[in-house]
């Protein structure tokens, strides 16, 4: 599974990193429309996340998890060509929120897939990996994007993309699924709405969905609007930019290790917190650079929250919902935090358009969702030591 990632995340980053440079200065529209069409595509996603989810539960892991790969290699394929004979943007737009929608079912059914194949104690090592998987990717796709762009038209390197997809459907069509696949009876009409219901009327988990939607809002800044923030108000290259998403890329591979050992020593009390203000940290310096060299020392701060923060995040929610309904939890987590991917990139796009000049103002309102998601994990780890200290009282009240 992490190999899969790395194809995939490298494929995807080859065309994805450069979408919204595309948009906003090779087509000449304004960057609050690009996220418009971002926002619509990734609502797709995150209904899909839910559905998909919350659907392998009773259907299996792999069918969900392959299909998604194989079909959207299809669609990235289509939408290069769109690209290349420069078709109307509607119909690009459609493409995107396709494309988007698709990957709703591989993400949420892929981490509760590595979930169900190890231990407790193995979650948060088995999480960093996955992690390291798709860095590797991001450490290679937009560095080798930019150069590319450079040599072959911009829509052509989406058929690399596609390739990769391929490949990493290819890679994962043999695995053994934990998942009875033996046919179950539907569930009735409504199920998915209640279970997420359910899950905001639970408060631990309620707090995880909105630390969860604020970490996404805030982390999804780090594509779309700093690539635009970078060529257009910084005037880097799209070479630099792929130069700082590598920066990014490369230092999760070389800090998830210690990051790990790290966890096993703090744990998720201290972890989910201090990574994110550290990260909200890492997102207010970026106003405060002048040029590649700042933009790159706020990547390594955020670079080394995030190897923190994702793996710990990941372990939370597997530990968070019931272990015969993991893939239902991991698609409500999923639901919410595509929700903040799907507002980033208007958000990003209109702090560009009214406050842009002013960069220091731009990324430390960007900082201040990072402060509220860090309040929100605070509360998280308090309630979850207070059902911890319920249990275990309960535990020895029943012996």
């Amino acid at each position: 599974m992490t190999f899969a990632r790395a194809v995939n995340t490298m494929g995807l980053s080859l065309v994805m990193t450069f979408l919204a440079i595309y948009v906003v200065e090779t087509r000449g529209y304004p960057a609050w429309l690009y996220g418009v069409i971002a926002l619509v595509g990734n609502i797709g996603q995150s209904l899909a996340n839910a559905w998909a989810g919350n659907l392998s539960d009773r259907i299996g892991r792999m069918p969900l998890i392959t299909g998604s790969l194989f079909l959207r290699s299809i669609v990235i394929a289509i939408l290069g060509t769109q690209i290349l004979f420069g078709a109307p943007l509607w119909t690009i737009a459609l493409n995107i929120i396709v494309s988007s929608s698709l990957r709703g079912g591989f993400e949420p059914v892929a981490y509760a897939l590595v979930a169900d194949v190890v231990g407790p104690d193995q979650r948060i090592a088995a999480f960093g990996l996955q992690r390291m998987g798709i860095n590797f990717g991001w450490a290679i796709g937009p560095a080798m994007g930019g150069v590319l762009t450079l040599v072959i038209p911009y829509g052509a390197v989406f058929y690399v993309a596609a390739v990769s997809m391929i490949v990493a459907g290819l890679v994962v069509v043999g695995l053994e699924d934990p998942v009875r696949s033996a046919p179950q009876a539907p569930e009735p009409r409504g199920a998915l709405w209640r279970s997420l219901v359910d899950g905001v009327a639970d408060r631990q988990l309620r707090l995880l969905l909105l630390g969860t939607f604020l970490g996404a809002l805030m982390q999804t800044q780090m594509f779309g609007t700093l690539s635009i923030y970078l060529t257009d108000e910084l005037g880097l290259t799209s070479a630099d930019v792929g130069l700082l998403y590598t920066i990014n890329g490369a230092g999760v591979l070389l800090l998830q290790m210690p990051a790990l050992r790290l966890l096993q020593h703090t744990g998720l009390r201290r972890t989910l917190p201090y990574s994110s203000f550290l990260e909200s940290i890492g997102f207010a310096l970026i106003g405060a650079g002048t040029g590649f060299a700042g933009a790159a020392v706020a990547m390594m701060i955020i670079t080394s929250a995030e190897v923190v923060f994702s793996p710990a995040h990941q372990a939370a929610i597997a530990e968070s919902g019931d272990p015969a309904r993991r893939g239902r939890t991991f698609g409500i987590v999923g639901f919410a935090q595509m929700f903040g991917v799907a507002a980033a990139p208007l958000v990003g796009g209109v702090l560009l358009d009214t406050i842009g000049d002013h960069h220091l103002a731009v990324w430390l309102s960007i900082a201040t969702i990072g402060c509220a998601q860090t309040l929100c994990f605070v509360a998280f780890v308090r309630q979850r030591d207070g059902r911890a200290i319920s249990a275990s009282a309960a535990a020895g009240s029943a012996s």
